[in-house]
């Protein structure tokens, strides 16, 4: 399925970040101004408002998902496997395979990007911190960062290097980079591009919207998260990661060769350990407008810039990915994906039905095609 092969680029290219950009190699290593947007022209997407939705799965729909995931599974190859789906409203659907004892978590890389996000729209909502802040007001001696706003660490368009993908870090297993790490590396390679010129993906970016978090709170982000995210809508098996966290519970990384994987060490730019349940349950709070206001969720999808591909965007901490719809036409759905060695992640939502789909797996199997084909198995089964 060709979808299939485009969201795994998505994913492939959202886990390797250094993608050739040509309008870096001349970029100047201090700008006097941020700049206009010239890249490709940018998306929009629009939620509807909730529809009513079936409130029980009939058992049919379960035994087919079921004959599905088991396919999807042996084909993939991957060493584990969850999967979840659901509507607005009603139980959520899961399975699970091949999780070791003790483990019953999935590390969701780069989709915790959007659980930042909200820690900071809320901020934002409750008038503690401006889109239009400047990054210097927080953290000092990066790169332009007196033009850099926090809506440019969001959207990924502040034209900052990505500190885990200096050659000094990629071959060698250091573990999490501090914050004065993350500052050197973007020092010693200076600006990709001025501020809001260009869109490119930057982990540094959601490392430093994590250190504004926790100067504004005065607590470690992790504490954050629970207070504002997992208490707030009841999530029981979802935690953010620590730099000294035991990580017994969730699935080993199985990379194909020999990379290192320490799940620990993109900080907030892949913060949170969960169930693929818990998962589904953090994207219908934050449609249902229980976590950031439905306004503020408008706001984090009004500008989307093209990303790796022409059928993937980025906003606010949220990817929007358009597919093939039932009629034929491109249909546009958003969510996040993930990925490091040996871990794959995605979460996809079709807004206009409000039906979610949540995968995460060890090895190197394609979850965004996986959550793509249950999604649209459930869809053809029960209709949305």
């Amino acid at each position: 399925m060709a979808v299939g092969n485009s969201l795994f680029r998505l994913v492939l290219a959202t886990t390797l970040l250094a993608l050739p950009l040509s309008q870096a190699l001349a970029a100047p290593k201090k700008c006097e101004a941020a700049m206009p947007y010239r890249g490709a022209e940018p998306i929009s997407v629009v939620i509807p408002d909730a529809i009513a939705s079936p409130a029980t799965q009939p058992l049919p729909v379960a035994e087919n998902l079921s004959v599905q995931f088991a396919d999807l599974y042996a084909k993939s190859k991957a060493t584990s496997l969850t999967v979840a789906l659901a509507n607005q409203d009603g139980p959520v659907w899961t399975e699970t395979q091949g999780l070791e004892n003790g483990e019953k978590l999935h590390y969701w890389a780069s989709v915790g990007k959007s659980f930042t996000a909200v820690i900071i729209m809320q901020l934002v909502e409750n008038n503690r911190l401006s889109l239009d802040d400047k990054l210097s007001n927080w953290i000092k001696n990066v790169p332009n960062g007196d033009l850099i706003t926090i809506r440019m660490l969001l959207d990924h368009s502040a034209g900052l290097y990505s500190a885990n993908e200096d050659p000094s870090v990629r071959t060698k297993d250091k573990g999490p980079l501090s914050l004065k790490d993350n500052i050197r590396i973007l020092n010693k390679h200076g600006a990709l591009f001025c501020p809001g010129r260009y869109w490119r993906y930057s982990n540094t970016g959601y490392l430093f919207l994590g250190e504004i978090a926790e100067q504004i709170y005065g607590q470690p982000l992790p504490q954050i998260m629970q207070t504002q995210i997992f208490d707030k809508i009841g999530l029981q098996n979802s935690r953010m990661l620590a730099v000294d966290d035991n990580l017994s519970d969730i699935a080993k990384p199985q990379p194909s060769d020999d990379q290192k994987a320490d799940i620990r060490s993109p900080g907030p730019a892949g913060p949170i350990a969960a169930t693929s349940s818990d998962m589904i349950q953090f994207w219908r709070a934050f449609l249902n407008g229980d976590l950031v206001a439905e306004e503020t969720r408008d706001q984090m999808l009004s500008t989307l810039y093209p990303m790796f591909d022409n059928n993937s965007y980025y906003g606010l901490g949220i990817m929007a990915i358009q597919v093939p719809g039932d009629d034929g036409k491109m249909a546009t759905w958003i969510g996040h994906a993930g990925g490091m060695p040996g871990i794959k992640a995605f979460v996809m939502v079709d807004p206009v039905s409000r039906q979610y789909a949540s995968a995460a797996l060890t090895g190197d199997g394609p979850a965004s095609a996986i959550a793509y084909k249950m999604l649209r198995e459930w869809q053809k089964t029960e209709g949305p």
